[in-house]
């Protein structure tokens, strides 16, 4: 990489995870929920992250996350396992393995796994940071995390979780 006077250099790092080597961390507000931060923003000076989420059969009463915006970062979804039901500005369908979900930043959204099987998805937030919001989370309740989502990460809540038709 070039310097050029008064410039400072930030080198990116490439990044090799043995799949056996992941580190799962549960979410706390979403029952069934657990993620793995794969490649952090810092690996990338910032341009994306990349996250691991598995979503077991809800055994409660949610299904995914509210419905929210994020202000500064685009999403992209990649549908590794199972199938997933998103809400995407007003509108609901379904996201099954190998399908490809790009949400851009300010789009209202959400996703539930409502079927009978673990939806693995694979996460990349463009530029990083909303995924740093994941860790800062644990052990608050409900209503500390919409605030420091809103404060801290610009996310804003702006509906419930999708609710499981009978």
């Amino acid at each position: 990489m070039e310097r050029r006077e008064g410039q400072s250099v930030i080198e990116t790092k490439a990044v090799f995870q043995k799949n056996e080597e992941i580190e799962w961390h549960t979410v706390d507000h979403v029952p069934g929920e657990y993620i793995s931060v794969r490649v952090k923003g810092e690996d990338t000076n910032g341009a994306y992250a990349i996250l691991d989420l598995v979503k077991e059969p809800s055994e409660g009463p949610f299904y995914g996350p509210g419905i929210h915006i994020h202000k500064r970062a685009d999403e992209i979804f990649r549908i590794i396992k199972g199938k997933a039901r998103f809400h995407i500005d007003g509108k609901e369908f379904d996201a099954e393995a190998r399908d490809l979900v790009v949400v851009p930043k300010g789009t209202a959204h959400t996703f539930a796994n409502f079927s009978d099987t673990p939806l693995h998805m694979q996460i990349t937030f463009t530029p990083a940071g909303d995924e740093l919001a994941f860790q800062d989370s644990v052990g608050k309740t409900i209503d500390e995390i919409i605030e420091m989502a809103r404060t801290k990460y610009q996310v804003i809540f702006t509906g419930p979780p999708l609710e499981k038709n009978s």
